[in-house]
């Protein structure tokens, strides 16, 4: 494309791009303002800017200024990159070595929280707390953050070179690993003192109902008595996926309903096949969305009782609108109602018993059962619903 002509055609370009049927010569007369605006903003850059210009950054800049015009923050334009990343991540499937990774602030470097089991990582002998120090030829800190995952992943059947330090042995290990699809673990689970069991979801993805099916399965097949739901710091995911998990933990109830621009309202409802196993639900303020769908279900229905602090209050529900050049547009288009016919948009969902962790727990990073205070309050709860 021409220098002189970038902006008309990316003024052009978004029209098309949305694919409307042009009806309205206010609507007509609105977008040749627009353009007519842009090329001269466009004049003004060519004049007068110094420094290289990224054009197809600038492209794709109209777009997500005009779509950030809406005023919603869970409203946004994704370039066909981020598109095919949210589309990854909300599989629960991508090609790479299987590792959780965080930064040490200790000595800024990128440590290795979690190896998921079957991964390329775990078979290639790489271990939790573990160290990354090169990558692909590289050497990387901690300040590196954002483009290791860049790097670390890949097609599958290609390679990667990592380097390790091993702070346990102090040694420093070289392995070349190759790439897989991995599936991200949403659910943990395992069996706590006295036949109560732990099921930790940490977000809804396409992966996690079958995951979670397994987890309620090996743990009724343990004869668990009662089940600590641990909903913190989930943001949320897909709904359907959500109502199925509830379906799980509900009777013949409401799950929740939803409501659109129009008036229309959805309800999803479970069916009459359930566990009865007793629930309590740990949540916290940054337990959001899809997570407050199924501790708000849970609690108006007195299935279980919920720990913790007041979530974060999402009560809006977002479509995704792919578009013709692998771009999509994700919008809110409805609000949903708990089964009590609250929307809990900018309130939250308060829970029955409130605890908070200690800071100076907050800064540990992953606690220790007896240090996490709001799962031993659970634990307490949960022990007085059975006896």
């Amino acid at each position: 494309m021409k220098k002189n002509g970038f902006f008309r055609g990316a003024a052009i370009g978004f029209l098309l791009s949305i694919v409307v049927l042009i009806t309205s010569t206010a609507f007509v007369d609105k977008y040749y303002y627009v353009d007519k605006k842009l090329l001269a903003i466009e004049a003004v850059i060519n004049n007068y800017f110094v420094g290289d210009m990224d054009q197809a950054k600038m492209q794709e800049g109209i777009y997500k200024g005009f779509v950030a015009g809406v005023g919603d923050v869970y409203t946004n334009y994704y370039t066909p990159e981020e598109y095919q990343s949210f589309k990854e991540k909300s599989s629960g499937v991508y090609a790479g070595i299987g590792v959780q990774m965080t930064i040490d602030p200790s000595d800024n470097t990128i440590l290795i929280t979690e190896v998921f089991e079957g991964s390329p990582a775990q078979k290639a002998g790489i271990i939790a707390k573990d160290k990354i120090i090169k990558a692909g030829g590289k050497t990387i800190t901690g300040d590196d953050f954002e483009l290791v995952p860049k790097i670390v992943k890949g097609a599958p059947d290609t390679q990667i070179n990592l380097t390790i330090y091993r702070s346990s042995e102090d040694k420093i290990y070289d392995f070349e690993i190759t790439r897989q699809n991995v599936t991200y673990p949403s659910v943990v689970y395992r069996m706590l003192e006295d036949d109560l069991a732990y099921i930790k979801i940490s977000q809804f993805e396409e992966t996690t109902y079958d995951q979670f099916k397994k987890a309620l399965t090996e743990i009724e097949n343990k004869k668990a008595k009662g089940i600590v739901l641990d909903l913190r710091n989930n943001p949320g995911g897909l709904l359907h996926i959500t109502e199925k998990i509830a379906d799980e933990l509900l009777p013949k109830v409401l799950i929740v309903s939803t409501r659109d621009k129009n008036g229309t309202v959805d309800e999803a409802y479970a069916d009459e096949n359930y566990t009865n196993i007793p629930i309590v639900v740990v949540v916290n303020g940054d337990s959001a969305s899809a997570s407050e769908v199924l501790s708000g279900a849970l609690k108006d229905h007195n299935r279980a009782k919920l720990v913790g602090e007041t979530t974060f209050g999402k009560g809006v529900v977002q479509s995704i609108v792919p578009l013709s050049d692998g771009s999509a547009l994700k919008l809110t288009t409805a609000k949903y109602f708990t089964p009590s016919g609250i929307c809990i948009q900018g309130i939250g969902i308060e829970p029955d018993y409130k605890v908070s962790l200690p800071i100076e727990s907050m800064t540990r990073g992953r606690l220790e059962d007896q240090q996490d205070t709001q799962l031993q309050k659970a634990i307490e709860v949960i022990q007085k619903d059975i006896k």
